[in-house]
């Protein structure tokens, strides 16, 4: 069991010290502090024997039996609700709340909640935000309630939005100073709400970013104390999260970014086997993630490379400023060099380190910058990448790109297009669809374009995947293929993508508007692939272009 965290009301705040249970390590993945047994608001006041039958996996069967929990069909998580109509909604038999803007239908979930019925309607039909920030913050409510889910909360006209979200009368005054108050009529920026746990050799610190936040992670120390600092950049704000522990750890810590519920972990090795009676001390800010943050550049040194086929290698960089980082998922970087005095940029998509070994997900996140480098005749920057050793210096920018990873949280099948080298992005994405755990990926299906069979990077590791896996399905298309080659040839065609999607939907009850797209390639196979798109009149909202 952790610590229990305060709420993150403020721009910047100072975290307590809180006293350590010694029962540790008992934190449940996705729901924090939530326990069937004990108080789901960590106070002992609040203990409440459910009936049998209403654990937390008893809820989670019930969520995943099929059975509509929202009770308004197929309008669930389309509706807009304003405040006079989340009033109506306040029974045991008919219990609605919102928690951060999303409205949930609850009334199924009333006797599963381990603080009891009559905690949980103390938030119903209102927004109950306030209140559950001061219980348990840390909880992942969007996870648990995720099957109740209504809609989101809109401003009604009778309600000035003071009236709506008003504060405690007796509370003090917002801090009226730059930092803190921007505009008296932006939201409050929330701070990533944090946890912690231990066992005796090893300390974990968990924030949690939001569902598909998709957070960039910078992590490094003075090296001189105990002084940690971890940067979560996402919804374009830094917040700095400063820690000083209680006792020696070692670093780096490994780390692991869930990128379905926003959950960041840093495990720690402490330089002394002991449990701790606190953690230490936590200190965090935001601040907005400008353009000279985006502009700046790293220098990373070659820590490891190996040949992929004839033309293409893996090489992974390792920051020289004692930083561990982790790429957002389908995010870019850009490289630099300067040859005769000019300076050449390229762009290039990290890859998943598990690529040097098995093409499978990792129980941590690469937190070094992989690239997948294709050395082209003509290209001085690919040569270069291409020729470097071990212990050369490579220079870098920060993650750049508009893919959004929200696009997706309630997608479920998908089609990927990728050419050449277009296929970088894919690697993650990919590992990341098979993994979500809340709305499964039902169906993923590779369509990769290359000139001959020895051009396809990590055939057999696809190979190994599709036959490991069997919502997972790669077919080559090979332009420049001889005799022996029994696959589909060709460019990106109409035909091509018309088979390929009715063979997708084949035997399902999805249909066309329920795929989506991601297409990553030569600026010429995007700019055809838009077209037959636009052609074929599927959605701009459908399909992802990856453009460097």
């Amino acid at each position: 069991m952790s610590s229990k965290p305060g709420s993150s009301k403020s721009v910047e705040s100072q975290r307590p010290v809180p006293p350590v249970l010694r029962d540790v390590g008992k934190l449940a993945a996705g729901v924090a502090s939530v326990s069937t047994g004990g108080s789901a608001t960590g106070n002992l006041r609040n203990k409440y024997a459910l009936a049998p039958g209403h654990s937390l996996m008893d809820w989670i069967r019930l969520g995943s039996s099929g059975k509509d929990l929202t009770g308004v069909g197929s309008q669930a998580g389309n509706l807009s609700v304003t405040p006079s109509e989340l009033a109506l909604h306040n029974k045991e038999t008919d219990a609605w709340l919102c928690i951060r803007g999303r409205v949930y239908n609850v009334t199924a979930y009333l006797p599963f909640h381990p603080g009891g019925p009559e905690q949980l309607m103390k938030g119903a039909g209102k927004d109950a935000t306030r209140l559950f920030e001061e219980v348990h913050p840390w909880v992942n409510f969007d996870q648990i309630l995720t099957k109740c889910y209504v809609g989101k909360l809109k401003a009604h006209p009778e309600f000035e939005p003071e009236e709506v979200f008003k504060s405690e009368k007796n509370a003090p005054p917002p801090p009226q100073n730059n930092e803190t108050v921007a505009n008296a009529t932006k939201e409050p920026i929330l701070l990533p709400r944090f946890d912690w746990i231990q066992k005796l050799d090893y300390i974990t610190i968990i924030f949690y970013t939001g569902n598909f936040s998709n957070p960039m992670l910078e992590t490094t120390t003075r090296g001189d104390d105990n002084t940690h600092s971890i940067f979560l950049t996402y919804n374009n704000t830094i917040f700095d999260n400063e820690i000083v522990f209680a006792g020696k750890v070692h670093f780096p810590g490994r780390i692991k970014v869930t990128c379905e519920t926003g959950k960041v972990e840093l495990c720690y090795k402490k330089c002394q086997g002991s449990v701790w009676d606190n953690f230490g001390v936590l200190k965090q800010k935001a601040r907005p993630y400008t353009d000279s943050l985006v502009q700046a550049k790293l220098k990373c040194k070659v820590v490891n490379k190996i040949k992929v086929n004839y033309n293409t290698v893996l090489i992974e960089l390792e920051r020289s400023d004692n930083t561990k980082s982790v790429v957002p998922l389908g995010k870019h970087i850009k490289v630099f060099d300067t040859i005769k005095g000019e300076e050449i940029v390229r762009s290039y998509t990290p890859v998943p380190i598990c690529l040097f070994s098995k093409f499978r997900q990792q129980n941590y996140t690469t937190d070094n910058i992989c690239l997948m480098v294709k050395r082209y005749p003509e290209g001085n920057l690919s040569k270069i990448l291409g020729d470097c050793l071990t212990g050369d210096t490579v220079t870098i920018s920060k993650p750049l790109g508009s893919f959004n990873l929200q696009e997706i949280e309630k997608r479920e099948t998908f089609i990927i297009l990728a050419a050449g080298t277009g296929i970088t992005p894919m690697f993650a994405i990919i590992l990341f669809l098979l993994e979500r755990r809340i709305r499964k990926c039902q169906r993923l299906r590779l369509l990769f374009f290359n000139r001959t069979p020895d051009d396809i990077p990590f055939r057999t590791q696809f190979e190994e995947l599709q036959r490991e896996e069997p919502r997972f399905k790669v077919f080559h298309v090979l332009s420049q293929a001889d005799n022996t080659w029994t696959g589909l040839r060709g460019h990106v065609s109409r035909s091509i993508l018309e088979e390929t999607i009715a063979d997708h939907l084949k035997d399902t009850t999805y249909v066309k508007s329920d795929v989506y797209f991601m297409v990553c390639g030569p600026t010429i196979f995007t700019t055809l692939t838009q077209q037959l798109f636009k052609d074929l009149q599927f959605k701009d909202e459908q399909i992802h272009f990856f453009l460097g």
